[in-house]
């Protein structure tokens, strides 16, 4: 996105908690909020893949979102082995993307305190995302306020303010359990015109938290092999209404009455 570097404006790093982001309803970077957690510290790709070398997980495949949906099997040992070593050349990065890794190893609780970050009363989930350097989440948006913390390497997001997809008629048609995905990618929609104050860009450090607020757009590059830990979070109320309309529309899908193959959960028809 080099070419397009002059149309983003950089998101400066806010001194305010996470509650006082949530009523602005903007994007916020906290820089450095994280950076005392045992996480930052001592996560390495050796102590991670030793948790459960032999574990199956499932690989996405390049950009799911923006392109076909192809899946790879690995065990968790090879695969953070692999992030280790020089990329290869010419082949789409594999990106293990929401992955529980604090229900598959409780013990790593112990690193993370997201209880920190999240607004009083609010229900919040984590899932992690790790992938090499190169890894891409094609542009979309979250139906739930998330809270992205970076734990392990440096991550750049591209953000959009609601609308910035809609107006071009570009919300695609593929289906995701929860979210909303584009059918262009963020330059694109850049290059088709946004006002100021539409179009941000920020890069994440070890220890920085973003929040994005639900229904912003964003599209997420690995500058190196990283760990995100994403926490998706809201009121009891938005919570619960958020659940049950997507249980919906997933159980719809499932049963082959909605975007049966057309989708970021099932291998795409090619």
């Amino acid at each position: 996105m080099a070419d397009h570097e002059s149309a983003w404006e950089p998101l400066g790093a806010q001194a305010v908690s996470v509650a006082e982001a949530v009523g602005r309803r903007e994007p916020c970077v906290l820089r450095q909020r994280a950076a005392h957690w045992p996480a930052v510290a001592q996560w390495t790709w050796e102590r991670l893949g030793a948790l459960a070398p032999d574990m199956p997980v499932r690989l996405v495949q390049g950009n799911r979102e923006l392109g076909a949906t192809v899946f790879q099997s690995s065990t968790l040992g090879a695969y953070l082995q692999s992030l280790q070593g020089p990329a290869t050349a010419g082949e789409a990065p594999l990106y293990l993307k929401e992955f529980n890794l604090l229900g598959a190893f409780p013990t790593l609780r112990a690193d993370v305190r997201p209880q920190e970050l999240f607004p009083p009363g609010a229900l919040h989930d984590a899932q992690t995302w790790i992938g090499p350097a190169g890894a891409r989440t094609g542009l979309h948006h979250d139906y739930l306020d998330n809270l992205a913390v970076q734990l392990v390497g440096r991550k750049r997001f591209y953000l959009l303010r609601p609308g910035a997809v809609e107006r071009l008629g570009a919300v695609a048609a593929k289906h995701d359990r929860w979210a909303a995905l584009a059918s262009l990618n963020a330059d694109a929609v850049v290059d088709r015109g946004v006002v100021a104050g539409d179009a941000w860009v920020v890069d994440l450090e070890p220890g920085d938290v973003l929040y994005v607020p639900a229904r912003w757009w964003h599209e997420v590059v690995n500058h190196t092999p990283s760990v995100l830990l994403s926490g998706f979070f809201g009121t009891r109320t938005t919570v619960y209404a958020q659940w049950a309309w997507r249980q919906a529309v997933q159980g719809a899908h499932l049963a082959g009455l909605w975007r049966r193959g057309h989708c970021t959960c099932h291998p795409a028809r090619i």
